[in-house]
């Protein structure tokens, strides 16, 4: 792609925003909803959760913001757990 089209898509992408990126944020969000409902079922805090994917409670507090992205080691790690 040249200079041109790059700054062509980089202005779109300001005015319109990025769809892709807007759709990971929702689901981001509602990643971080459905395992907050968990813990509060489950009777468990975000200290556990982070003791059981072996993370910061800093770095489980983004993920439950939906300020960070879940990667799939962890999602898959909080299923088999929780």
């Amino acid at each position: 792609m040249d200079i041109e089209n790059e700054d062509l898509v980089t202005s779109w992408i300001k005015e319109n925003g990025n769809p892709a990126i807007e759709q990971l944020t929702k689901v981001n969000l509602e990643t971080a909803k459905k395992t907050a409902a968990l813990l509060i079922e489950k009777g468990l805090d975000v200290v556990d959760l982070a003791v059981i994917v072996d993370m910061h409670v800093a770095e489980v507090n983004k993920w439950l913001d939906g300020k960070h992205n879940f990667s799939e080691k962890t999602l898959t790690q909080i299923l088999t757990t929780l």
